[in-house]
């Protein structure tokens, strides 16, 4: 994103560009007014707020208008989520309006026909896994197999596979038809790599997020809840292999609901991300940011205490390899 493009889409929402002082931004372009800062996205679109933030606090703004031709919805959504002053605009062919939030997800729920094949991903030891319509089974965190309809559109078909790739190959090798057995193998396979203590592959690198998630599932202790199980987060994760947060939901000791969203990364936009899928799942829960040790700067922890209900981070062990 060029400067004259920021100064062109900042000069429709009534700006003074000629105060502007250009300075730099990771995921775009952004300049200074005085205490107001403005911000245009150019890329990792619906990721951009909490950088955006951070990029503000640095610069002693008082006020922050962030531009963003994709997700300025989602954007807007988040928002009114942090204690600061804060608008969102959209970009579209040249012409720049106030950003809409966007309304969090509808539920979508798993079709009866693909339902149908969640007692054959448990048999074979997999977790069953339901987000936003569709069913899928992963072991320790890793997605090993996806329900999907067939070519047709009509039948159920249950596909073994790390990802879309995986999922193929395995189909030339073994056939279309997955069985219990073959599930349960792959299951076995990958268990042993994700397992503590076992060496170094790429099946144990994958999902590091999930992994994490798996964990304190079982043991909720590790972040200090009683229980949590998994739910789905607030936006649809397109490939298995990106990083993106996932989120669980359960309660603390005394029966306090909490929502915890892992990480495994340094990630300057988990603080938007997991107030978004507290608001999605339970607006008035506390909220806890899982991740592994040494991975939360101080200004994360600022930008936590800086929503209008503060979050707080808690560092977990990694797994040792």
């Amino acid at each position: 994103v060029s400067d004259a493009r920021l100064r062109m889409a900042a000069s429709q929402c009534g700006a003074d560009t000629a105060s502007f002082e250009s300075v730099e931004f990771a995921f775009g372009h952004a300049a200074l007014s005085g205490k107001q800062g403005w911000v245009y996205v150019a890329e990792q679109h619906s990721r951009a707020l909490s950088p955006a933030l951070l990029w503000a606090g640095k610069h002693g703004v008082d006020s922050l208008n962030v531009l963003s031709e994709i997700d300025g919805d989602v954007l807007a959504r988040r928002a009114p989520l942090f204690n600061f002053d804060i608008t969102v605009w959209g970009v579209s062919d040249g012409q720049v309006i106030r950003a809409t939030a966007a309304q969090p997800l509808a539920q979508v729920m798993v079709p009866d026909s693909h339902e149908r094949l969640a007692l054959m991903i448990e048999t074979s030891g997999a977790d069953v896994v339901r987000e936003h319509g569709l069913l899928t089974g992963e072991v320790m965190g890793l997605e090993v197999c996806r329900v999907l309809n067939d070519d047709t559109g009509d039948e159920a078909r249950l596909e073994i596979g790390v990802g879309a790739h995986d999922r193929e190959t395995f189909q030339l090798v073994h056939g279309r038809d997955a069985t219990v057995e073959s599930l349960a193998r792959v299951a076995g396979i990958v268990r042993d790599h994700r397992t503590e203590g076992s060496v170094p592959h790429p099946l144990n690198r994958l999902a590091p997020e999930r992994m994490l998630r798996h964990r304190i599932v079982l043991s909720p202790e590790l972040v200090g809840a009683q229980q949590l199980q998994p739910v789905e987060p607030p936006i649809i994760r397109m490939n298995v292999k990106d990083e993106m947060p996932c989120v669980a939901l359960g309660s603390l000791p005394g029966g306090v609901p909490v929502v915890v969203v892992c990480t495994a990364s340094i990630d300057v936009d988990v603080v938007a991300f997991g107030a978004d899928a507290r608001l999605r799942t339970s607006p008035d829960a506390e909220l806890l940011i899982a991740t592994h040790a040494n991975n939360v700067t101080p200004s994360l922890h600022k930008l936590a205490q800086s929503l209008r209900n503060p979050a707080r981070f808690v560092e977990v062990s990694p797994v040792r390899r």
